[in-house]
């Protein structure tokens, strides 16, 4: 790792349960900023984490004292039908189908209505704040990630020094200037929301096929990462059927939108610990002997002496989050009578009570981790060692090598 490190933030998508982040950032940039300016210089999310990522890389400058306006953008954002009965807006929306004329139905049709997302994400993102903070140095790299509506690819909307063009893991990187449309695309959840045209393809959410969530922050420069999560990942072991326990519709619903917020940034970082692992076991001795500028993982001409570490801090929410009871956690992986269906969606509770509890349950998660962000944002310097003693540790190495 250099002594220089850049820092990159990764929001994952969740619709509501994004308001955790938001308490997470509130702390991080109460307590660890560089004067007014935010500690991330690398800033990738999708959906509403794009929205989130997005926010602070405009605002990147002067994060102190924005932390408190993308709180106050989330509590206003208040919408009942985005948190009323699923059943009920799907009947208005097909009886709104109904009354237009022909030549009005060519729209695709959605069960909610995307105005509301629309007006938040134009009070939230500022065009000219952006400019002005890649024009300064604040913010080297924004990227939001969206899905082509035909082929289903995960494409990296990028902006900023850091940016460059990729294809990798059905995903591609593509250098575009970010506007309200790709913010719109990046929370457009199929069938609620409708697609979003930028340029000449239409474009979805970005958690429908993303499995590489690093992927951009890394391949804009970011050295050390730190991914929010917006949930807690299920138990590794599977819970227990109740004996009166059917399977419902609404199961099926719910397992496809689980899907669609599924976070799989612990999979790729744990990918990544095992590439560095492999890189200090191959490149410890000869690294020296190389001058080399340091490429990113899977870059198609990275090579053990000048592979690029990164170090990924991933911060999950302690409790699992369910409406009614927002913190719920499975007793020892079994589900309760009735448990696996009763509740409601949580993920579309717009609602000004449900999303302070997030925030506040963000904040509070992010204060007892103080420690280890301490640790993230301060990483230790590179030793370094005169030749007498590089010479001296030499056999040590191969010894444990061999």
């Amino acid at each position: 790792m250099t002594d220089k490190s850049i820092f990159g933030l990764v929001c994952a998508g969740g619709g509501a349960h994004g308001a955790y982040q938001v308490g997470v950032l509130k702390y991080i940039h109460e307590k660890f900023c560089s004067g007014s300016r935010s500690p991330f210089q690398i800033f990738a999310g999708t959906s509403c984490g794009a929205l989130n990522t997005t926010f602070y890389a405009a605002q990147s400058f002067d994060a102190f004292q924005s932390r408190l306006l993308l709180e106050e953008l989330w509590l206003n954002f208040h919408v009942p039908a985005y948190h009323g009965s699923l059943f009920k807006n799907v009947l208005f929306s097909i009886y709104k189908k109904c009354r237009k004329r022909d030549s009005e139905n060519k729209t695709t049709w959605s069960v909610l209505d995307p105005k509301a997302m629309l007006e938040t994400i134009q009070k939230g993102f500022r065009r000219e704040n952006l400019d002005r903070a890649l024009n300064q140095g604040s913010t080297r790299g924004v990227a939001l990630s969206a899905t082509e509506l035909l082929s289903g690819q995960t494409c990296w909307f990028q902006e900023g020094a850091g940016a460059t063009s990729w294809s990798l893991f059905h995903s591609v990187g593509v250098i575009d200037r970010i506007t309200h449309a790709h913010l719109a695309a990046s929370c457009s959840v199929p069938i609620f929301l409708p697609p979003v045209k930028i340029g000449d393809r239409y474009f979805l959410d970005g958690s429908v096929n993303l499995d590489r969530p690093l992927s951009a922050a890394i391949h804009m420069g970011a050295t050390r990462v730190l991914s929010i999560s917006t949930d807690k990942p299920f138990p590794d072991a599977l819970p227990d059927y109740p004996p009166q326990f059917q399977p419902r519709f609404s199961d099926a619903i719910r397992l496809l939108l689980n899907r669609l917020s599924r976070d799989a940034a612990p999979d790729e970082a744990a990918e990544i610990e095992m590439f560095n692992r492999f890189y200090n076991a191959l490149s410890r001795r000869e690294k020296h002997l190389r001058d080399e500028s340091p490429l990113p993982l899977f870059h198609e001409e990275a090579l053990p002496s000048h592979y690029r570490p990164t170090e990924i801090y991933l911060l999950v929410p302690s409790r699992r989050i369910r409406q009614g009871s927002p913190f719920y956690e499975w007793p020892q992986g079994k589900i309760s009578s009735g448990e696996a269906v009763s509740h409601k969606r949580s993920r579309f509770m717009f609602h000004k009570k449900f999303i302070r509890e997030m925030i506040d349950f963000g904040y509070q998660d992010a204060r007892l981790q103080r420690e280890e962000l301490e640790k993230f944002f301060s990483p230790p310097k590179k030793r370094k060692y005169w030749s007498i003693f590089s010479r001296r540790i030499r056999p040590a190495v191969q010894a444990e090598g061999g």
